[in-house]
């Protein structure tokens, strides 16, 4: 099978398994008026919008260990990364100011039109803060779902020990990017890679894969190859999204272009552009770098910089040597080759993807 007939067959089991166990727990938030059922339903449907990648993998990572792709185990803990990722991804729009997540309105921004009194500051406060919760429930019921797996308890016990590990470490790592992007001083490549590999590699790619392969009863000593390969590709993965975030299509991405430059986050674009620029260029990349307001000729200006002084061409090359890595690190596993295929199915379409 390949990695296009694999990801789309597993994310539709993912979506049906996550509407049962959503659907299951409508029961007990109904008696929450209005907010037990609104947050259910907002949350599948945020949900249900995402490439359902990291679901997809723990699904793969059972069946390379000999297990089923389609075993309950799998697919719920399949959902559970699918909610996790939800509860991120509305807390990180809350910090980043991101008004459009997933081709709509970022949660924050749904909860803040529904807002009693006349809008305003009020109105955003209180979309926050209804957000900040929604998230927070995501995660919970990720846990809920996690702990209610079926299947050998010494498999399900050690899965979710890595699952939570893992996760205090995604949180350590959004605290790692605040500060990289608060701090006046430039940051070292070596930093930006070690700030990705916690915040988005680790947990996107090596955790997935290590939980299904572990569901499947695969050997704890492959777990090292796993981790290698996870990280590349997680890094890989992260830095395509820097680059969609700067010269993506807002209808391919479902973002707005140039969000990480108004936020002045640190990512290999920004460590380029702020080491090369010089004269009235670098004063102008100060003045935009940063800036909430940055209009949509300062993006361009910035996009243009990076193609000018040679950033963009070494962004894309530093991608590419780490997607040469990860076809090592493929090749290298002792799994069948049909999966061997899938996974490099995955590294092309993480270099390729628009969106």
């Amino acid at each position: 099978m390949t990695f296009e007939a694999f990801f789309p067959a597993a994310g539709e089991r993912l979506r049906r398994d996550l509407a049962a166990f959503l659907a299951a727990k409508r029961p007990d938030v109904a008696r929450v008026l209005p907010w037990g059922p609104d947050a259910l339903r907002r949350l599948e449907a945020f949900t249900r919008k995402g490439k359902a990648v990291r679901g997809c993998l723990v699904a793969l990572g059972c069946e390379m260990a000999g297990g089923r792709a389609s075993a309950p185990a799998a697919v719920r803990a399949g959902s559970a990364f699918e909610l996790i990722q939800s509860g991120l991804l509305i807390h990180d729009d809350i910090m980043d100011r991101d008004p459009r997540r997933r081709g709509g309105p970022s949660i924050h921004v749904q909860y803040a039109r529904l807002a009693p009194g006349r809008g305003g500051a009020e109105a955003a406060r209180f979309g926050t803060s209804q957000a900040i919760c929604a998230g927070e429930i995501a995660i919970f019921l990720a846990f809920e779902a996690m702990a209610g797996l079926p299947g050998p308890a010494a498999r399900t016990t050690a899965v979710g020990k890595l699952f939570a590990s893992e996760f205090g470490l995604v949180g350590l790592g959004q605290m790692l990017d605040i500060e990289a992007g608060a701090a006046r001083r430039p940051l070292t490549r070596r930093r930006i890679f070690a700030i990705y590999r916690v915040k988005t590699a680790r947990y996107s790619f090596y955790l997935p894969l290590a939980a299904g392969w572990l569901l499947g009863g695969g050997r704890r000593s492959t777990l090292p190859a796993l981790e290698r390969l996870g990280e590349d590709l997680g890094l890989a993965f992260q830095i395509k999204d820097d680059e969609l975030g700067l010269y993506g299509r807002p209808a391919a991405t479902g973002k707005p272009v140039g969000s990480d430059i108004r936020e002045g986050k640190r990512t290999l674009y920004a460590a380029g552009l702020l080491e090369r620029a010089r004269g009235a260029e670098a004063a102008r990349l100060a003045r935009v770098f940063g800036r909430p307001d940055a209009t949509a000729a300062d993006i361009d200006f910035v996009r243009d910089l990076a193609g000018r002084l040679g950033v963009r061409d070494e962004v894309r090359g530093i991608m590419e040597g780490l997607g040469r890595r990860a076809r090592r690190e493929i090749r290298a596993l002792p799994v069948r080759p049909a999966h061997k295929d899938i996974l490099e199915g995955l590294q092309a379409y993480i270099l390729d993807r628009r969106g």
